[in-house]
């Protein structure tokens, strides 16, 4: 699939986490996103958001710059880390945030945002590491 005409999707969204510092909660030619059961808006760009979730390219395809999204997501609570990997792609910063006890609410969010094969590699790794943990 190509998020670009003729830019293999894992190029592009490598070259978006380079420049991830320049546009992460800036509000420069971003929306803003409110998620209901947090206290606070996140400002991000659809290039980050649709290049690596079916979510987001299903329901954000007529956002322009300045608009307000809200949205629901399974788990509010382990959405940050989420935006926060799309922007950077740090999969083991994203790893961290994962927790015996949050794996489940982030499994979900992942799956409600149709998240990319990369961020199911994260929490499918998670698993693995703490399968006997995870099934008690």
């Amino acid at each position: 699939m190509s998020v670009v005409e003729g830019i293999p999707a894992p190029y592009y969204v490598s070259c978006l986490h380079e420049e991830a510092r320049s546009y992460y909660n800036n509000k420069n030619n971003a929306f803003e996103l409110r998620v209901n059961g947090i206290d606070r808006s996140f400002f991000v760009h659809l290039e980050y958001l649709t290049s690596q979730s079916t979510f987001f390219r299903d329901h954000c395809t007529n956002v322009k710059e300045g608009d307000l999204v809200v949205i629901d997501v399974p788990s509010p609570e382990t959405f940050e880390p989420i935006i926060e990997y799309l922007y950077f792609g740090n999969g083991d910063k994203w790893y961290d945030t994962m927790t015996i006890d949050n794996y489940n609410d982030v499994w979900h969010n992942v799956e409600y945002l149709g998240l990319d094969d990369n961020a199911r590699s994260i929490c499918f790794a998670f698993y693995q590491a703490n399968q006997s943990s995870l099934e008690a």
